[in-house]
């Protein structure tokens, strides 16, 4: 045999380590589907904002080419651009609420403030996406009674207490500030 042959050295096959045990390998399965879950709420919630500022910038430039005759324009030309407004914003709300459970949590805790005082449970109506986004642990009454409902739109809220509610879906909530924004708009005028 020539002195080049003898003096090749065998590839180390891992002599002296062991194979990864089920715990290692569920441990790197459960690493690598939290980094893939986080990547892709991530690159979803850019894309989303992306989405959300186009929608702006089309507002801002429908603003800007409507400023000058604005002053002149009637209620109804007002009124549209009202609700152009509030429906970006409700994209904004909705996708926010969607992305961050503590949000929700203070929808909650909100409309339990807001709830009239009484006997009995409260009971809290979310989407099951929302409820199942709240930490184990959040710290309410122990009177209040949670409820699954599918048919509620992510970030909606719904409390009662017998006869008595609150609706604190974001449709009321905008309800609620479109006619703050007009009582505030026939207050300017007056």
């Amino acid at each position: 045999m020539s002195e080049a042959a003898r003096r090749v050295a065998l590839p180390d096959f891992g002599s002296g380590s062991r194979p990864p045990t089920t715990a290692e390998l569920e441990s790197v399965q459960a690493r690598a589907y939290s980094e893939g879950w986080e990547k892709g709420h991530a690159d979803g919630f850019a894309a989303g904002m992306q989405d959300v500022k186009a929608a702006a910038e089309r507002l801002e430039a429908l603003t800007a080419a409507l400023a000058s005759p604005l002053a002149a324009a009637d209620d109804a030309v007002v009124e549209q651009l009202r609700d152009i407004a509030l429906r970006i914003g409700a994209r904004l709300a909705r996708h926010t609420l969607a992305a961050d459970p503590d949000a929700v949590l203070g929808l909650v805790r909100d409309a339990l403030e807001a709830l009239v005082e009484g006997e009995g449970a409260a009971h809290v109506a979310l989407h099951p996406q929302d409820r199942a986004g709240l930490p184990e642990d959040v710290a309410l009454p122990a009177t209040v009674q949670w409820h699954d409902d599918p048919d509620l739109p992510r970030g909606d809220v719904r409390v009662w207490r017998g006869a008595a509610g609150v609706d604190a879906g974001l449709d009321a909530r905008l309800d609620t500030l479109a006619r703050q924004w007009l009582d505030a708009d026939q207050e300017m005028e007056a």
